[in-house]
């Protein structure tokens, strides 16, 4: 079903970089730089598709993001890994065996040995997100699905036409992983000049679970949106990260969706401090459905296709990315 939001939520909506319409603003100078988008207010919740859709394509791969796209969702998201030589990936894990046949530590491996890894090579379709088996169908293996650079994905976003989606870049920094920054800084160095360089700013929303990078993305660059992730299952409840999102001045909360405390009068305190709450990853229909009964401003999930239906928004007639199978826009029961 659809939803209806009171004039002080839409307010709240307007802070989303979540697209639906087009505004532009081009350069004044009259020196031919190229038009950039700015974000408008979205009318309804936001549709962030997870890695850009596990189910229905290979994680965090540009065949994920056109298909996402093609989907017609608010929002891309995706996770970003440096390299060896200093080069950003669109990666979750902080190594390459859960979704390719290649092993190790991202950061001990050059772009070039990345590059030579299969991307789609444990891709199963209907998988909420992909775990390698061997009992699986694999229909995308060895058809030239690489790991992708950021600036491979910002390069093929700019060239969208402004009413694009817009990007959720997770700064992946946990403790524990061989890439853990605990001042936080490092990837944010790489990452905030290239979105200056492609003009991207206002079109993306950074987001982490270490709350230090956040601080660190605010001092490089305040006007960027900011996203804190958490996980009650490490202890941190949807009240605490709401409570953390307000104290250190981010934009928007993003518990899991199935947080204890993850309730109508907790979201209602984050939008009485103005920020957003938009939770991860309910996938199933009902999940969906309750999460964003409750108040939620959208959902992140790996199953956009499921909540546009639910959205009675326009679904097209095949889900599943080209040379794939084709599955349900929800997971089974």
């Amino acid at each position: 079903m659809g939803q209806h939001f009171p004039a002080w939520r839409l307010g709240v909506i307007a802070a989303t970089l979540a697209l639906t319409g087009c505004m532009e603003r081009s350069d004044s100078s009259g020196n031919g730089a190229p038009i950039v988008c700015v974000a408008k207010v979205q009318s309804g919740p936001i549709i962030s598709a997870h890695r850009g859709g596990a189910a229905y394509a290979p994680e965090n791969t540009l065949a994920a993001f056109r298909n996402a796209l093609r989907l017609g969702v608010d929002q891309l998201e995706l996770d970003t890994q440096l390299t060896a030589d200093n080069e950003l990936i669109v990666l979750h894990d902080d190594t390459l065996e859960r979704t390719t046949q290649c092993a190790g530590a991202a950061n001990s491996k050059t772009l070039e040995e990345v590059r030579a890894c299969d991307a789609a090579y444990w891709f199963s379709p209907g998988q909420a997100t992909t775990t390698p088996g061997a009992d699986l169908s694999h229909p995308l293996r060895g058809s030239g699905v690489k790991v992708p650079t950021l600036k491979e994905l910002l390069g093929w976003y700019s060239a969208l036409p402004c009413g694009r989606p817009t990007l959720s870049i997770e700064i992946k920094n946990i403790p524990g992983e061989t890439n853990f920054d605990p001042v936080g800084d490092k990837i944010a160095k790489v990452l905030l000049p290239l979105l200056a360089q492609y003009q991207l700013e206002s079109e993306v929303v950074i987001q982490s679970f270490w709350p230090i990078t956040l601080i660190q993305v605010k001092s490089l660059n305040s006007n960027l949106h900011t996203q804190f992730l958490s996980t009650s299952s490490l202890g941190v409840t949807a009240a605490v990260n709401i409570a953390d999102t307000i104290a250190t001045g981010q934009d928007i909360s993003s518990p899991n969706f199935d947080a204890p405390d993850f309730l109508a009068p907790v979201i209602e305190i984050a939008h009485a401090a103005g920020k957003q709450v938009l939770p991860f990853t309910p996938d199933s229909q009902a999940d969906q459905q309750k999460t964003l009964d409750v108040g939620a401003d959208g959902v992140i999930t790996n199953y956009p296709a499921c909540t546009l239906q639910i959205l009675n928004r326009e679904v097209p007639s095949r889900i599943a990315v080209k040379g794939s199978p084709e599955i349900a826009a929800c997971p089974g029961p």
